[in-house]
C-alpha cells in the first residue's frame, strides 16, 4: 500500500494533483482500495493502477514522463562524456610520457653510438634511464564519483 504522496513521486506530478483526481472523478472506482492508517490515506496496488492509468492517458502526464525520461538520459550522457574526457585526457598524458621516454632512449642509444662506450657505462646508462622511468609514474584511471541517478526530490 502505497500514500498519494509515493504514487505521485513515482508518476511525476504534485501529491496535490493526485488527491484532486482520488477525491474528484476516481473516487468511486478507487474508494474500495483506500485504507486510512493513522490518519494517512494509503491506497492498495488495485487502486494505484486504477490512478496510474488514469494519469498515463492525460496527454499532460506522457510529456511531463518523457521530459523526465530525457532529462534523466541527458544527464547520464553527460556524466559519461565527463568520464570519457577525463580518460582521453590522461591517456594522452601516458602517450605524451611514453614517446618522451622514447625520444630519451633513442638519444640514448644515437649517443653511445657515437662514442664507443665500455660496457660498464652502457650498465650505468642503462640504469639511469630506469631508474627515471621508476620516478615517473603515470596517472592513474579513475572513474569520477558521481551519483548514477540524480535525485529530483
Amino acid at each position: 500500500m502505497k500514500t498519494i504522496k509515493e504514487i505521485a513521486e513515482e508518476i511525476g506530478v504534485s501529491k496535490q494533483a493526485v488527491y484532486k483526481r482520488y477525491k474528484g472523478k476516481l473516487h468511486e472506482s478507487v474508494k474500495p482500495y483506500v485504507r486510512t492508517v493513522d490518519g494517512t490515506i494509503r491506497i492498495m496496488e488495485q487502486g494505484e493502477n486504477i490512478i496510474k492509468q488514469d494519469f498515463s492517458s492525460d496527454t499532460t502526464y506522457a510529456w511531463r514522463s518523457m521530459e523526465r525520461t530525457c532529462e534523466e538520459l541527458v544527464f547520464m550522457l553527460k556524466r559519461e562524456l565527463m568520464i570519457k574526457n577525463r580518460q582521453i585526457t590522461e591517456l594522452t598524458a601516458v602517450i605524451r610520457m611514453q614517446a618522451k621516454r622514447e625520444n630519451y632512449t633513442w638519444k640514448s642509444k644515437s649517443r653511445t653510438s657515437a662514442k664507443p662506450a665500455s660496457q660498464t657505462s652502457k650498465n650505468v646508462l642503462v640504469l639511469q634511464h630506469v631508474s627515471r622511468l621508476k620516478a615517473e609514474k603515470p596517472p592513474s584511471i579513475e572513474e569520477e564519483s558521481l551519483p548514477l541517478h540524480r535525485d529530483n526530490s
